[in-house]
Formats: C-alpha cells, structure tokens, sequence
C-alpha cells in the first residue's frame, strides 16, 4: 500500500495531465481557429473593399451615362424650339461628357486593378464562355453572382462593366470584330479565355430603319451605328424608335465636343490643314460608341499674312531654375502649378504626341506665365526613330520663335528652351530583363535614338535643346559609360544630363553623372534634377521616403528641402541647371493611404497648404 505522501503525488501527477489536456481542447476549440482566421481577416477585408470600389464604379458609370444621354436629349429639344440658341445645354453636355469619360476611365482602372497577378495565381476559377449568335453565356463561378465583363474593340479603350447573371447580348458594333472575356467579381477570380463576335456590316441611309429590327429594338437601340466619312460629310444607318444620336468631335491638341443630332448625317465644321476624328452613338443608356472615322481637313488655300512674330525668348543660358513636376491631367494641375507661383513645370507627354495636340495646354501655360519643360515618355521600350524626329515638331512650334507664338501676346519667357528624352530609362523597374548585356544595349539604343531626336531638334530650332539621361540608377557607371560607347561624341548633341537623385544621399548620385560622362570625355554640361522631393503627411508614418524619415512633419521637410536645395547649389555651383520639386499635389487626401508616393506633393489633394513645407517651396520658386 502506497504511503500517503506518494498517493498525494500520484493524484497531482493525474491533476496536471487532465489540465494539459484541457489546454489541448482549449488550443484546437473553434475559438482559437478563430483567432487564427483574425490573422487572415486584413487580406479579406481588402478584397472585400476592392471590389465593393469596383460595385460603385459600376454604378457611377452607369450614371454618369444616363446623365450624359439625357442631356444630348434635352439639347435637342432645346435647338428645335429655339433654332440652336441654347449655349447653358451644351455647355452641361460637354462637362457630362467629361464626366462620363471619367468614371469610365475609374471604372476600368478599378476593374484591371482588381484582376492583377491572377493569370498565376487565380484562387477562383475561370468561368467557361461560349457564343450563340450575338449572346453570351457563361458556366457559374461558385458563390459568384456578379461577373466582369471586358470588351475589346479595335481602336477603342477596353471597356469593363459588372454584370448580374451569367449571359449577356452586348451592344453590337456593325462591320467590327469585337472580343470578349468574362470572370467572378472577386479579386483572385480569373479571366476565361477570349471568344470573339463579328458583326455584318450595315450600310449607312437615312432611310427609315424597319419597324421591328431582329433581334429586338432595344437591342438594336444599344447598337454601335454604322459611320461613314464621304469628303466632308458624316453619315450613319437609321436606328428605329431614336431620334436623337450624339456626335463626339476629337480635333487634335482640343477636349472631346460632343452635339446632339437629328437624322443620320452632318457636315461638320471644317478645321483647316487638320485631322479631326469623329464617333457616333444613339441618345440610349448604355448604347455603344461607334468606330471612329476621321477627316483630314485641307489648309486655308489662301491664309491671311501673320503678323511679325513678337521677339521670342531667348534660351536658358545655364542660370539655375526652379519649377514643379505636374500630374499626368496636364491642364487640371496648371492651377495648382500657378497657385504655388511657379515660372517652370515639367510636363509629361507621350513622344508620339504631334505638336498640335499640345495647342491647348500650351496655351493654358503660357498665358499663367509658366515656361513648359516637355518631357517626351516612352515607358518601357525605346522609341522608334520616327518618333524621336517627332520632337522636332514640338521645338519647331513651341521653341523661341516657334509657330505658335506668331501673332499671339503672351507673358515673356513663356517658350519651351529644352525638351527632356524619356523618363528613367536607365532605372530597372520598367523592364523584365535587366541582364548586364541587355541593359548595356539598351543604353546604346537610347543614346542613339538621342542623338536622333538632338539632330532633329536642332534642325527645327536652334533655340531647343534636348537633356539627356545621365542617371546611373543602376550597374554602378554602366549607362553612361555604353551610352558613350555607341555614341562617342554624345556630349556634343545634349544641353544637359538630367538625374533624380531622391534621398539624402543625393550627392553620390549626381557625383556619379558628373565623374562618368567626364571620365567619357563630354563637356562640363549643366546637371538637371527633374525629380526630387519628399514625402510627408505630417508626420503619420509611411511606407518609404528615400532613406529620410518616414514619419516626416511639414516642418521636418521644409529644413530637409532647404539644405538640400542649398548643398547642391553649394556643391554643383553654375552646373546645377534647374531643379524640378516633385511634384504639385498629394495624389491622395491626408491620412487615407500608407504609401510614400501618395505624399510627394507641394500641396495638399485638395490644393490646401502643407503648413512651412509649402512655405518653404513658395519661397524657393520665388527666388529661383
């Protein structure tokens, strides 16, 4: 028989195994499963978000297109009761346009933003999509009861809506090939693959359409028109039970014009020596925008003697200049640019752009007295020879005693002087091969395309220069030192080297520019900084700020910009040629993002100030 003392440990020994077994049951009881689930709840939070953004993008788009279409009608109705006096309608039909174009531009962001990465790792399957005559259907995704449908027409931007069931007759776009593709309105869902309709074409009259149209009127209604371009005259079919179309204008360098019109065809006014693109839709909710025509106007046969051009500006001659970096809606960000006092910007603009695109901003620039530097992009490639001639084009109508100056009255030194070859070129997150070989020859590629666009530009206008990447951003001095190796005397077709040298390490980056392109035997040329800033929210914390705080103050960055701005100019002297602030305004309102480059700018989203860093901008774009 066991002493008591040993009784008594046998009875604790049994009383601790049932306690660690409870604390088993405990630690695999749903509520410790739901504990760990609480670990997973942020990435279905955010799922749940995107795609809650994505419903009411869906449904802005929606109505901002009614908007739209009821507005055409009511400017018809206005212009028969009146005989056209009805300037307040078109006015409301043009900012509904716009409108329009933006929540569909939101709404197709939201929508490819939503799909990225689930070509590799889609947790949901595809749908399986087949095509009946002009419908399409599709096989159900489980616990789906919305889908995102794409459609694909040539010349067109892709357009996304959401979609209740699993079939669909979209509107029909006569004479085109249209693709289509489809998935679960869930993010991680994926694409199934594309299938395609051909529509018949149908031949333009303005003949009554037949009362009853297969494969139904409404059908018929949503129906692209068929457009047609006949000299100078517009013609499109007859769709039955509408009267009103909508005719959307794009003249080069100008905002899309839309009009209401009656019938089916119209002259529209001339615009002499340019190419005008038109699109015709019916006055329907939802009706489909037809391929677009185009009519390449003659010049004025006997144009009328311009009047002496005003004396130009002269170049920028090296003295140091100060200016801000806009947003990619150039003529949105001028205000903010002007409310700021800026005298310089540095606007991106695709290569390809022609000189009369840019008429209307220009023009909205110069008349606020702020001298454009165009940066000529071409992301993730190198640009074909005929666009980097292209630039020739904008130094020809824009440059000291361009074209576009002649006869006009504009603030003084207002004229581009130099235009900018691409944007980070030499930076590796634009390309999926950055192999020392494959990164070498595309430095090479750049340079000679750069010297390309120089001899171009020179010929076009003397008075432009052309600045050139001398941003080693990677493969310590490689691009340089190959930019040199194709082209030898490359320092002699550039009026700069531009760099963006974030952080507060900026002076290893632009020592690296100046000791490469020395030791390669270029001139002593002027240093242009078209990026540098920081990124602040007053001091919440962010993702990144370059190796400067990440929980920067307004106050914080004010001193950081002052003696940055005074080191380079201490340390580069008369070779600091300009210095561009990236850039006019936050992307995003004040505590609503965690990312460092929603916070870049000189200003708040909503054009408020950011306390002494505003300031301290202010004051350095006045001196400068």
């Amino acid at each position: 028989m066991l002493a008591f003392p040993v009784r008594r440990s046998l009875r604790m020994l049994l009383a601790t195994l049932l306690l660690a077994g409870s604390l088993v049951v405990l630690l695999a009881a749903p509520g410790t499963a739901n504990a760990a689930s609480r670990h997973r709840a942020p990435k279905a939070s955010a799922a749940r978000v995107a795609v809650a953004r994505l419903q009411r993008a869906s449904h802005a788009e929606r109505a901002a297109d009614h908007r739209f279409v009821a507005l055409a009608r009511t400017l018809k109705r206005c212009q028969r009761r009146h005989a056209g006096s009805c300037r307040r309608q078109r006015r409301a039909l043009q900012l509904a346009g716009r409108r329009l174009q933006q929540a569909q531009r939101t709404l197709n962001r939201l929508a490819r933003d939503t799909a990225k990465g689930t070509r590799t790792s889609a947790t949901l399957p595809a749908p399986t999509i087949a095509v009946d005559g002009q419908k399409l259907s599709w096989s159900a995704v489980s616990n789906a009861s919305r889908y995102v449908f794409v459609r694909k027409v040539s010349g067109q931007a892709d357009q996304y809506s959401l979609v209740s069931g699993t079939s669909i007759a979209p509107p029909a776009v006569p004479g085109a090939t249209v693709h289509y593709s489809v998935r679960a309105d869930a993010t991680g869902s994926a694409w199934a693959p594309e299938v395609s309709i051909s529509y018949p074409a149908i031949q333009p009259s303005s003949a009554p359409a037949p009362s009853a149209p297969a494969p139904s009127t409404s059908a018929a209604q949503l129906a692209a028109p068929s457009l047609t371009v006949s000299g100078t005259k517009l013609a499109w079919n007859a769709v039955a039970g509408v009267a009103t179309y909508v005719l959307a204008t794009t003249a080069p360098g100008q905002a899309v014009a839309y009009s209401a019109v009656s019938g089916t065809s119209t002259t529209p006014p001339a615009v002499p020596g340019q190419t005008v693109r038109y699109s015709v839709r019916t006055a329907v909710d939802g009706s489909a925008w037809s391929p677009e025509v185009s009519i390449a106007y003659p010049s004025d046969p006997a144009p009328a003697p311009a009047p002496a051009p005003a004396p130009a500006p002269g170049p920028v001659t090296g003295s140091f200049q100060m200016g801000l970096v806009a947003g990619s809606a150039l003529n949105y960000e001028e205000s903010f640019i002007s409310g700021m006092g800026a005298h310089t910007a540095r606007l991106n603009t695709s290569i390809d752009t022609t000189a009369a695109q840019l008429a209307s901003t220009m023009d909205l620039y110069a008349r606020a007295g702020i001298r454009p530097m165009l940066m000529a992009e071409f992301y993730g490639r190198i640009p074909t020879t005929a666009e980097a001639q292209n630039l020739a084009s904008w130094a020809a109508a824009y440059g000291p005693g361009g074209s576009f100056w002649a006869g006009r009255s504009y603030p003084a030194n207002t004229a581009v002087t130099d235009i900018e070859f691409g944007n980070e070129t030499s930076y590796s997150y634009q390309f999926s091969d950055n192999s020392l070989s494959t990164y070498a020859a595309r430095a090479q590629s750049y340079a000679q395309m750069a010297k390309t666009a120089a001899i171009a530009i020179h010929a076009a206008n003397a008075n432009v220069g052309l600045l050139i990447q001398g941003d080693n951003a990677v493969n310590q001095d490689a691009w340089v030192v190959n930019m040199f190796k194709a082209v030898p005397d490359l320092g002699n077709y550039a009026s700069g080297w531009t760099i963006h040298p974030y952080g507060p390490n900026w002076a290893t980056r632009i020592d690296s520019t100046v000791n490469s392109t020395k030791a390669a035997g270029s001139r002593d040329l002027p240093i242009w900084i078209t990026e540098w800033g920081l990124s602040t929210d007053n001091g919440r914390c962010l993702s990144d700020n370059y190796g400067y705080d990440k929980c920067m103050t307004y106050d914080a960055a004010a001193t950081a910009l002052h003696s940055a701005l005074a080191g380079m100019e201490s340390r580069y002297g008369s070779r600091l040629g300009a210095f561009f602030l990236y850039q006019a305004h936050d992307q995003y309102a004040s505590g609503t993002q965690s990312g460092r480059e929603a916070y870049f700018g000189a200003l708040q989203s909503n054009g408020a100030a950011k306390g002494a860093y505003t300031a301290e901008i202010k004051a350095d774009l006045a001196a400068n």
